[in-house]
């Protein structure tokens, strides 16, 4: 048993699903509808990315002065547990204490260098030890709180 066709057909014309009365052979629009909304695909297309909208720029914090020539002379920095049992604090170096820093850290260098060279890596065994030791990191800890206490009561 063979069912008539049916009397509209839904077809797409311009991106639009438009139902069509076959009978009457034109398309059948809705009696309430007079214009056609705006459809996305209709608008044209632009390639233009948007346009950033400006910032509000942050106000500056009225802190310490941070890095190289901060009040003047000599830098500051601020200090860590790991390395410095007063830690945080603040260190402020001054010209005369840059001196003994560049030196201090230099003479460190050429050491290492030199334990290296003679040594090689048996080096790594002594590391170790320092390394897992809590009394000899406390000990390099303590040192170094002593040595960056100096710095800092060093006149600016």
């Amino acid at each position: 048993m063979d069912m008539p066709p049916t009397r509209y057909r839904v077809v797409e014309q311009g991106r639009r699903l438009v139902v069509i009365d076959t009978l009457a052979g034109r398309s059948v629009a809705p009696p309430a509808v007079t214009a056609r909304p705006e459809i996305f695909a209709d608008r044209p297309r632009t390639m233009g990315a948007p346009r950033p909208q400006s910032q509000p720029r942050p106000m500056p914090r009225a802190s310490e002065p941070r890095g190289r020539d901060s009040g003047g002379e000599g830098f500051s920095f601020t200090t860590a547990p790991w390395f410095d049992k007063q830690a945080p604090r603040r260190i402020r170096i001054g010209t005369d204490a840059q001196g003994q820093l560049i030196g201090g850290l230099m003479v460190a260098i050429v050491v290492l260098i030199f334990l290296f060279a003679l040594i090689g890596w048996p080096i790594a065994f002594v590391l170790a030890f320092v390394v897992f030791n809590a009394k000899v990191r406390d000990g390099f800890r303590t040192a170094a709180t002593t040595w960056l206490t100096a710095l800092d009561a060093t006149p600016n």
